[in-house]
This record gives structure tokens, C-alpha cells and sequence, in this order.
């Protein structure tokens, strides 16, 4: 099958995305099965023509025989609808969704012999609708269901519903958009907590399943898990990160690199050459190859690196000054014409000098994306007191505060 995970399309990149997406299909015309990982919609903004583009798409494939699943994801809710909800309920209605299936709620299916479940991102999970739902009764359980906080309470539901599966089918493949409670997962400094609607981490250790997920845009492999991550670098927060779409077949996977732009971030101690871009490049890549070599559960097949595109590159350099008038004393002038775009960036304020200045959560919450939320919410009451109900607002709506 081929993963194809977080497209966040927008117009201005659609027909970048699109054309590689179509190339690399194309050039995996034996798979049959095309499994879409959610979060269509661009992070801060709703562009329907291009989510129509991207859906045109999906019927191109569907006439050439493949079995397309497309699943929800966090980002494709316009308050309580699936933004292809309208498409989803014209299949549903003509029966046409044999072969092209609009995922929003759990669903156990077959794809290539194994039994997988498919586990979007879901507003709400109805426990009438499963048989044995009280089952795996545990402290832990009973503190959520009982607890005040209602993502407590749907985590309390997830795992519910997952142990429900696990027993029933005992060997399982599950695919799902969720955090994983209290794991530090390799390239991550955060620690996700139920309060964010986790998994529990023991899932990790059961030899019978296989979890393949993620949606903060990084890949490795841990155990059971297989973590993939964007199709594309969509903001200048995922720097010196290089990304790849995904096949996977038996346990087995294989990286295929397709850029569109990346963002690379360095410091500057000299003036700044395509050499020193390059080997940043090579750097990354090598490490992130070490990442998926030290766990033999999913066996990596094909590692495709080839040279750096520096035209599909930005660059932001942290200097000391920031003054574009001298910008030949720390960078190349012939890697400038060369790079998409760059940018300096002061290198003076540090983050543990904000933090600092904060009234900070506990040390064990502020390893959790939750603590930081809140430490977040401080900043800002803090910083713009006045303001503070209207950024708040602003921010639930953008779904980084609940």
C-alpha cells in the first residue's frame, strides 16, 4: 500500500502537490491500495478549490481501479462536518464506495491480507455502538472516565475501543490519527498526556499489533510504531526537514523523496556557501536514516536521497546583526540567486529566558503538550492583558487551545 500522509493543501502549492503525488502513484502502479492520512485542509485557512482539486484526484484514481481510503483528520472539520462531507454522502447514496471509501469513524477492514483498523480523527466515539465496551476495566481507566476533563474522558473512550478490537482480532495493524500518552518518541523533546487525547503507551509493547500514525510531521520507528510524517514542509517551523512519501508492505517500508520546498536553518559563523547547505543536507539526511535503522520491527527497504534541489530550498540564517545591507558578509551572493528564498534571523533571545519570566506549569506537566498550552496561556495574559480574551479566541479556532 502507499501512505500518503498530511497534504494541507492550499492553491498557491496545489499544483506542486498534486503533480508529484500523480508521478509518484504512477511510478507505484502495482499498488493497488492508496491509503490518504487525513489533514487535507491547509493549517490556518479553508480553500475549497483546492481541496476540489485534490478530490478530482481521488476520482482519477478510483477509474483506474484502486482502492482509495481517505480519512479525517483533525484539521478536516468545519465546526462539526467533514469537509468531504458532501462527496462522502453521493458515494454512500450510489453505492460507488466499493472502491473509494470516506473515513470518519473506526473501521475494520482487509488491506493485503491483514486486518486493519482504520482510526481517523473523530469528534466523538459512541460506545453503544461496540459491543463489550466496559471492558479492560483498570485504575487508570477509571480515572479517566471519571475525570473532570473531557479529553480525559474520550482518551478513556479510544482505549476502550482499541483494547476491544485487539482482543477480538488479536493480531492487528491499526493506522490512526492520536497522540500516545507519556512517550518521548525519538526527535521529540514533548511528551503528550491523555489530557490531548492519547493511546495508551503500553500499546507499544503488545507484540500483536502494529501502529503506524503521526501528525507533527516527523518520521521514525519505535518498537511497534511506524511514524510518517507531511507530504510537504507547509511553514518555516519544520526546518531541516526533509520529506519523503511512504510504501509499506509486510512490516516492510520505503522512503521515496519528493521535495517541494524545504526549509533549512543554520547558524552563521562564516560567510555561507552552497557547500555549507549541502553538507547540512547530507548531515540531516544521515541522521534521519540512523533514526530507523536501530528498530528491526519495520524493516526499511529503500532510502531515497538524491542531491539537494537549492532552488526548492529556503534558508533562514540566525545571526548576530541583522542587517540586510551587509548580507554579502554572511552569505554567498551566487547562493542567494540560487535559494527559493532566505531570511535572517537574530540569534539573541532564548526561549529559557522567556521561561523564565513565566509562571511556569510543573516540571512533569511541562514536559507534556498540555503543560504547554497552558504556559502559552500565561504568555499571553501576561503579555497582552487587555487583548487576552481576543487572542484566545482566535487561537481555539485555529485548534491550538481547546
Amino acid at each position: 500500500m502507499l501512505l500518503i500522509w498530511d497534504i494541507h493543501i492550499t492553491s498557491k502549492i496545489k499544483t506542486q502537490v498534486l503533480d508529484m503525488l500523480r508521478e509518484f502513484i504512477a511510478s507505484k502502479n502495482e499498488e493497488k491500495n492508496i491509503v490518504f492520512m487525513w489533514d487535507y485542509v491547509y493549517h490556518f485557512s479553508y480553500d475549497k478549490n483546492a481541496l476540489l482539486d485534490l478530490f478530482k484526484l481521488f476520482l482519477e484514481l478510483y477509474t483506474q481501479w484502486k482502492n482509495i481510503y481517505i480519512l479525517s483528520g483533525n484539521h478536516d472539520w468545519l465546526v462539526d462536518t467533514f469537509v468531504y462531507e458532501e462527496w462522502k454522502q453521493v458515494f454512500d447514496l450510489l453505492k460507488w464506495s466499493w472502491a473509494l471509501h470516506f473515513i470518519t469513524k473506526p473501521w475494520l477492514t482487509d488491506i493485503e491480507w491483514e486486518k486493519v483498523l482504520l482510526l481517523p480523527f473523530c469528534l466523538d466515539l459512541d460506545e453503544n455502538s461496540y459491543e463489550e465496551f466496559e471492558l479492560w476495566k483498570t485504575d487508570l481507566t477509571e480515572s479517566l472516565i471519571n475525570s473532570k476533563n473531557k479529553n480525559e474522558v474520550f482518551s478513556w473512550k479510544l482505549n476502550q475501543l482499541v483494547n476491544w478490537f485487539i482482543k477480538k482480532e488479536g493480531n492487528l495493524t491499526i493506522i490512526h490519527h492520536y497522540y500516545t500518552n507519556n512517550q518521548k518518541f525519538p526527535g521529540y523533546r514533548s511528551l503528550f498526556s491523555y489530557k490531548d487525547i492519547s493511546l495508551s503507551e503500553e500499546l507499544l509493547d503488545n507484540p500483536n499489533v502494529k501502529l503506524i500514525s503521526w501528525h507533527l510531521h516527523g518520521p521514525f520507528t519505535l518498537k511497534n510504531y511506524l511514524c510518517t510524517w507531511s507530504v510537504w514542509a507547509t511553514s518555516p517551523l519544520e526546518s531541516n526537514q526533509i520529506k519523503w512519501l511512504f510504501q509499506y508492505h509486510d512490516w516492510v517500508f520505503s522512503f521515496y523523496w519528493k521535495q517541494i520546498i524545504n526549509y533549512l536553518d543554520m547558524e552563521q559563523t562564516w560567510v555561507v556557501s552552497y557547500k555549507d547547505v549541502e553538507s547540512l543536507y547530507s548531515q540531516y539526511t544521515q541522521n534521519l536514516k540512523n533514526i530507523f535503522v536501530k528498530d528491526w520491527i519495520f524493516k526499511l527497504d529503500v532510502f531515497d536521497v538524491p542531491q539537494l534541489d537549492i532552488k526548492k530550498t529556503v534558508l533562514s540564517l540566525k545571526v548576530k546583526k541583522l542587517d540586510y545591507d551587509e548580507i554579502d558578509s554572511v552569505m554567498d551572493p551566487k547562493l542567494r540567486t540560487e535559494l527559493s528564498d532566505f531570511r535572517l534571523k537574530r540569534n539573541t533571545t532564548q526561549v529559557n529566558d522567556l521561561l523564565e519570566k513565566l509562571k511556569r506549569p510543573g516540571e512533569d506537566e511541562l514536559q507534556t503538550f498540555w503543560g504547554w498550552k497552558d504556559l502559552l496561556k500565561e504568555f499571553l495574559k501576561i503579555q497582552y492583558p487587555d487583548d487576552y480574551a481576543k487572542y484566545e479566541l482566535k487561537l481555539k479556532e485555529l485548534k491550538i487551545l481547546d
